[in-house]
C-alpha cells in the first residue's frame, strides 16, 4: 500500500530517519486516506524524544505547548506539524488525562492506547502501513471499535463515548455491538468531561451527514446525565428519532440546525399542528431550561440567537398577514425571518414526505405566500422600524417632547404606519403626533 504523503511531510519523516529514528503518520490522516478522504492535518509520530526533535529541527521555529505530554511542533511554510513522541500513558485520573506519560520506543504499544481502530493505524513509505488492530477491517465492515476492551479505554477518557458516536455520523458507520454495549453501561462518565469539550464533539454531530446518530445520545442517557431533555416520554422520543434527518436539509450552520432540533425536541409527540401554541408552552415550561444550548457551552449570540427565535417557529403560518409580519420584521429582522419560515417548510415537506397528509402541503403553500409578503414590503420600501420613519427624535424634541416621551411616541407612530404604510411621511407624522 502507497499513500501520497505531502513534501513537508516526507521531508520530516526523512529527516528524522536521517538522525536514526521512526517516524510515521499516524491516526485520523491514515483513516482519511484509506477513505479516500483529503486530511485537513498530519499528526505525526516518533521514536524520538521531544528534546532530541528538537534538536533535529533546530533551524525551523517551533511551539512547545504539549511538550509535557511528548508533542511539539515544527513550524514549515506557516504550518505547524505535530510531532509526539511514542508513549504509553499511565492510570488515568477523572477519566479524562492520564495521571503520567512514559515514552517508548515500541510504535505498537503507542498504538495500542489509542481510542477506535480505525484511529490506531501508522504509515510511513518506508515500513508500509501498520494496522495491528485490524483498522482496515472495521473500515471495510463500517464499523467503530474500540482498541482492546471498551470499557478500559471509556474509563481512560470519557470522552471517547461521544466520539464514538461523532465517528459514528461522520463516516456513516455503525458502533460495534461491545463498543455499542460498553457506551449503554459506562454512559454517566460523561458527567466527569467539561461541557467545553463535550459541546465540540456535539456539533460534529449535528453538523455531519448523520445527526440522526444524536439518537444514542437519548438512548443512552448521555443527555439524562447532562440534563438534557430529561424527560421525554416515549411518544415524544419515537417522534423525535424519526425526523432527525430532517437536520441534514439545513444549511451548514450550526445555529440553524440546532434551532431546527430544539423545534423538533418541542414538538415531540404531538404531531397536531393545530396545538402549536400549546407545545410552544410546554415547551418553555419543560425543555427550554434543559436545552442543548442552555445546557452546554454555547457562546451567548447562539444562545440568544436559539431562544429568541424558537418561539417565532411556532407562529400559525395562517394568522401572518402583512402587519404581523411587519412587527416579527421589527423584532427579528428579515433574515433571522426567512430563516424560521424555511426552516419551518423543511419540517413541513419532511412530515408530507411521512405522512401525505394535505394539511402539509398547505403549510408549505402558506409558507411561500408569506415569504412573498416579506419580499413585498422589502420592494415597497415599507417601514417596520423607528429608524424607517420619516421623523425622529428631532423632530419630537422641536414639538416639545423630552426623555423616554420620544421613545414612546415613536413607537406609536410606528405601530400606526406599520398599518397603514401611507401614512410614512413627515406631514401625516406630524399631525398623528399631535393627535395621539
Amino acid at each position: 500500500m502507497r499513500i501520497n504523503l505531502p513534501k513537508t511531510v516526507e521531508f520530516i519523516i526523512d529527516t528524522i530517519y536521517e538522525n536514526g529514528y521512526e517516524a510515521f503518520i499516524v491516526g485520523g490522516c491514515v483513516r482519511d486516506f484509506i477513505l479516500g478522504i483529503s486530511p485537513n492535518d498530519y499528526d505525526i509520530t516518533t521514536s524520538a524524544n521531544p528534546e532530541k526533535i528538537l534538536d533535529i529541527f533546530n533551524n525551523f521555529k517551533t511551539t512547545t505547548n504539549g511538550i509535557k505530554h511528548g508533542t511539539v511542533g515544527i513550524v514549515i511554510d506557516n504550518n505547524i506539524y505535530e510531532i509526539t513522541t511514542y508513549r504509553i500513558e499511565s492510570e488515568y485520573e477523572d477519566n479524562r488525562r492520564p495521571k503520567e506519560v512514559k515514552f517508548t520506543k515500541n510504535i505498537i504499544e503507542d498504538l495500542k492506547r489509542r481510542d477506535f481502530t480505525i484511529n490506531a493505524m501508522a504509515y510511513n513509505y518506508k515500513v508500509g502501513l501498520i494496522d495491528e488492530f485490524e483498522g482496515i477491517k472495521d473500515i471495510n465492515q463500517k464499523l467503530i471499535r474500540t482498541v482492546g476492551n471498551p470499557d478500559e479505554r471509556f474509563n481512560e477518557d470519557g470522552l471517547r463515548i461521544i466520539r464514538a458516536i461523532r465517528f459514528s455520523s461522520k463516516l456513516g458507520f455503525e458502533i460495534e455491538e461491545n463498543t455499542l454495549m460498553s457506551i449503554y453501561k459506562n454512559s454517566k462518565l460523561i458527567k466527569n468531561i467539561s461541557k467545553e469539550r463535550i459541546t465540540d464533539e456535539l456539533n460534529k454531530i449535528i453538523l455531519s451527514n448523520h445527526p440522526e446518530k444524536i439518537d444514542l445520545l437519548y438512548k443512552s442517557n448521555i443527555f439524562k446525565y447532562l440534563n438534557i431533555y430529561d424527560e421525554f416520554n416515549k411518544n415524544e422520543y419515537d417522534y423525535l428519532s424519526k425526523n432527525l434527518p430532517i437536520i441534514t436539509k439545513c444549511n451548514y450552520k450550526i445555529e440553524e440546525r440546532l434551532l431546527l432540533l430544539e423545534y423538533l425536541t418541542a414538538n415531540g409527540g404531538i404531531n397536531n399542528i393545530n396545538k402549536q401554541h400549546e407545545q410552544f408552552k410546554k415547551y418553555k415550561n419543560k425543555i427550554k431550561i434543559n436545552s442543548i444550548v442552555n445546557r452546554l457551552k454555547y457562546s451567548n449570540k447562539i444562545i440568544d440567537y436559539c431562544n429568541q427565535l424558537i418561539e417565532y417557529m411556532f407562529i400559525q403560518e395562517e394568522t401572518m398577514n402583512k402587519v404581523k409580519i411587519k412587527k416579527i420584521l421589527n423584532k427579528i429582522g428579515m433574515e433571522n425571518c426567512i430563516t424560521i419560515l424555511i426552516l419551518k417548510k423543511i419540517y413541513y415537506k419532511n412530515m408530507l414526505d411521512i405522512s401525505n397528509e394535505l394539511i402539509y402541503f398547505n403549510k408549505c403553500i402558506l409558507i411561500d405566500e408569506c415569504i412573498n409578503k416579506i419580499n413585498n414590503v422589502e420592494k415597497n420600501k415599507e417601514c417596520y422600524t423607528i429608524r424607517g420613519l420619516e421623523i425622529d427624535g428631532r423632530e419630537l424634541i422641536k414639538l416639545g417632547y423630552s426623555g423616554s416621551e420620544i421613545g414612546i411616541k415613536l413607537n406609536d407612530l410606528l405601530q400606526q404606519v406599520i398599518k397603514n404604510p401611507n401614512l410614512n411621511n413627515k406631514k401625516d407624522l406630524i399631525n398623528m403626533v399631535k393627535e395621539l
